[in-house]
Formats: structure tokens, C-alpha cells, sequence
């Protein structure tokens, strides 16, 4: 039976001088942009210059192309097909493609079907990869109380299909990278990744890029009519459910009861946007939280703040903290995912658990009222992520892992 014919939908050439000696195949499947996308962006342009052409395979949406135009360095093609549904799908992609490295991008769990990587194994792929973004949910623990009921569910029940889902992947894999200890260890603990081929490679921020600006403070503080004495807190984040944002907008609500000189600038869209918009509405908070949506550059609203805030309950290690690191921005985040790997308590900023309105309230109520402290914090903040969040060093692992 032949195999349908998979249309290049977007080839954007960057040719190099040299002719490229290894191919390396990327594979995500995302439904939009975010830092899952961003990571790999960062990671491409690492590959400018070596050897190599790139691929990407987008088994979903294609958010690649749009942020690529232009950049004439990059040797990347973009293949976009929806319709791999089987192992015999996956495998004969791959041997049209024949890549020598093939790197499964992981923005979730379950985002990449388990027959991908069967797929690859038995196109004979060699260097096969994946790259974890974001902690998984936990396994539900079995009733004591029930042996029968708990022998179901150990074996053949929907919790033993969803480890195997996760588990027989890792194992084809010659290595998984996450990008914090705590998805590791997740992994691991959860859905028994072995432990030996699963390794931590820490998130990053270009420090030379991400820098405070006092022009862009006042131009975004102008724009939006805030005072020079009020408090501002920047949020960062996608409008979804595991962000939390409802939490942030709850707090805000407290503290202005607080008669506290506040004000709160979100930038981040998403399906949420207008149930979000409209909490805004309900609490009277229209003159206080500005919901900018997506910007392109996050610079000058982050330079605008004096607190940074994710209310998040998931995440791998968020590009949007270390990029209010690296802006000298005390942080204010939840104690999930590589949150506390990144913001030390009390040290640059202040950790508190998810879905809990009361301890963002006296988080951002400490932080308003120690100014001196809250200095120390930003000095720290900006200290920390240059010595350990650096993005050309973590690049550098990654790619090193993967083309060595």
C-alpha cells in the first residue's frame, strides 16, 4: 500500500556555505506558543552554527515559521502533518526524513503519543532524545483498603496504562533531559523513568539581553497612567488554568481593600482571556490590573514592575521567572515544579503554596513594605540568574548531549 505523500508545508531555507554532514529531526506536537517553543527556539539558534540541518516536525499547530522569517542564519525546514495517528505512520516519516538525531519535545507528558518512539526505533535511528518541559501530574495512590480493586489498578486498570504510556518511551530514548530537578524527579518517582538516562539541564535567560531599563519603566508606567509611587506587580503567564491567574486577581482584590497603593500588569493570552477579563470586571478591578495580553518583547513591562508573581499550579522551570530575574525583580511564586530551584526563600524572593489567596496577599503585602529588603532581593535575583541560569551554558549541554 503506498504511503501518503506528506506535504513541506513551510521550508524556510537558511543555507549554509558548507553542506550539512547530520540532520537533526525535531519533533513537537504543542497547540500554540509558549516557553516550551521559546526553549527550542533558544536551542536552533545554538545549531546556527555548527554542521547540521534542522528539521522540525509539528504533529499540531506550526508556531515556528512566523518567529523564523527572517533569520538568515538558520538552516531549518518545517514539516507540518496532522495525521500521524499509527506506528506505521511514525515510521515511515521517519525514513523519508532519515534523520541521524531525532529530538522528541515534550511540553506535557502525554503531548507526543507513546508510537512515536517506537516509530523511530524502528526506522533505525540511532540518536534518539527527549527533551521534558513540565512536572507531570502525580500517579493516584492505590486504596489500602481494597486488594482486589487495587490489583486491577496496578496491572490492567487506567492507572497501569497511563505509567506504561509514560514509561516505555524513556526507555528508547538514549537520553531524557528535563528542565529542572523537579521534573526529574517526578518522572522517576512516578512513572519510573530510569534514573540513569533521565538528567537535569536547568532552564536559561540570555543576561545580556534581559537587562532593567529606566526609559521603558516610565514609557509602560505612562502608557498605563501609574503613578511613580505605586507598587506594581508584573505577572508573566499564559491564560490557563494551571497559571492560576484567578488566584493573583483574588489577591489583588484583598489588597486593595488594604487601601495598599498597588497595581498589577499581566502579560499573557490565552482561552481564559475573556473569563479572566470579566473577574476583573466583578471585583472592580478595572483600574488596577492591566491584562496587556501577548507582547512579543516582555522587557519594558517587566522593567515597569517592582515585584514579579506567578500564582501557577504546574511547571517544569518557567522562562518568565528567570526572566524577571535577570531584570532585578524580587519574585513571588508558588512552591511547584523548578520554582524553589530558581527563587530561594527569603533570599530573592518569597515561595508560598499554590491556591492560597491569603499567602500571596502577605507575600506582596512584605515585599510592599521592606523596601530595603526588597532591594537586597532584586541585587540577588539578578546575581543568581547570571551565575546559574546563564542560556548559552545550558544550550551548550543540551547540544552537546545531543550531536556528541
Amino acid at each position: 500500500m503506498p504511503s501518503q505523500k506528506v506535504q513541506m508545508d513551510n521550508a524556510v531555507s537558511r543555507k549554509n556555505s558548507r553542506t550539512p554532514s547530520r540532520t537533526v529531526l525535531f519533533v513537537t506536537s504543542t497547540p500554540g506558543y509558549g516557553g516550551t517553543e521559546k526553549h527550542l527556539l533558544e536551542l536552533l539558534s545554538r545549531l546556527a552554527d555548527s554542521d547540521v540541518r534542522v528539521i522540525i516536525l509539528c504533529a499540531d499547530v506550526d508556531p515556528y515559521t512566523e518567529r523564523l522569517n527572517g533569520n538568515s542564519r538558520l538552516d531549518v525546514s518545517i514539516r507540518h502533518e496532522r495525521s500521524l495517528k499509527s506506528v506505521w505512520d511514525w515510521y515511515r516519516v521517519f525514513r523519508e526524513i532519515r534523520p541521524d538525531v531525532v529530538v522528541f519535545v515534550y511540553g506535557w507528558i502525554w503531548c507526543i503519543p507513546t508510537v512515536a518512539s517506537v516509530g523511530a526505533r524502528m526506522a533505525g535511528i540511532r540518536r534518539r532524545f527527549s527533551i521534558q518541559h513540565l512536572i507531570p501530574p502525580p500517579i493516584k495512590p492505590l486504596d489500602g483498603t481494597n486488594r482486589f480493586r487495587n490489583f486491577l489498578r496496578k496491572f490492567v486498570g487506567r492507572r497501569a496504562r497511563q505509567r506504561m504510556r509514560a514509561a516505555v518511551p524513556p526507555r528508547l530514548f538514549n537520553r531524557t533531559i528535563c528542565v529542572s530537578n523537579a521534573v526529574r524527579n517526578a518522572l522517576i518517582r512516578d512513572y519510573r523513568f530510569p534514573s540513569r538516562r533521565t538528567v537535569t539541564v536547568h532552564n536559561g535567560v540570555s543576561v545580556s539581553e534581559y537587562v532593567r531599563s529606566e526609559s521603558d519603566r516610565t514609557a509602560i508606567r505612562t502608557k498605563l497612567g501609574i503613578r511613580p509611587d505605586e507598587f506594581v506587580l508584573v505577572s508573566s503567564a499564559r491564560l490557563s488554568e494551571e497559571k492560576g491567574i484567578d488566584i493573583l486577581l483574588l489577591a489583588m482584590n484583598e489588597l486593595l481593600r488594604r487601601n495598599l497603593p498597588i497595581k498589577c500588569i499581566n502579560v499573557g493570552d490565552g482561552h481564559l482571556r475573556e473569563k479572566l477579563s470579566e473577574q476583573v470586571r466583578t471585583l472592580g478591578l478595572t483600574n488596577h490590573v492591566f491584562m496587556e495580553g501577548f507582547q512579543k518583547d516582555v522587557r519594558p513591562y517587566l522593567s515597569a514592575g517592582d515585584a514579579f508573581v506567578l500564582t501557577s499550579y504546574r511547571e517544569g522551570l518557567p522562562f518568565a521567572v528567570l526572566e524577571a530575574m535577570a531584570c532585578g525583580l524580587p519574585c513571588v511564586v508558588t512552591n511547584v515544579g523548578g520554582n524553589s530551584e530558581a527563587v530561594g526563600q527569603n533570599l530573592n524572593g518569597l515561595i508560598v503554596n499554590a491556591g492560597s489567596v491569603e499567602e500571596v496577599v502577605e507575600a506582596v503585602s512584605y515585599l510592599l513594605g521592606h523596601p530595603q529588603e526588597r532591594e537586597q532581593m532584586s541585587r540577588v535575583a539578578r546575581s543568581r540568574v547570571c551565575k546559574e541560569f546563564d542560556i548559552d551554558a545550558r544550550m551548550s549541554e543540551i547540544r552537546q548531549l545531543i550531536l556528541n
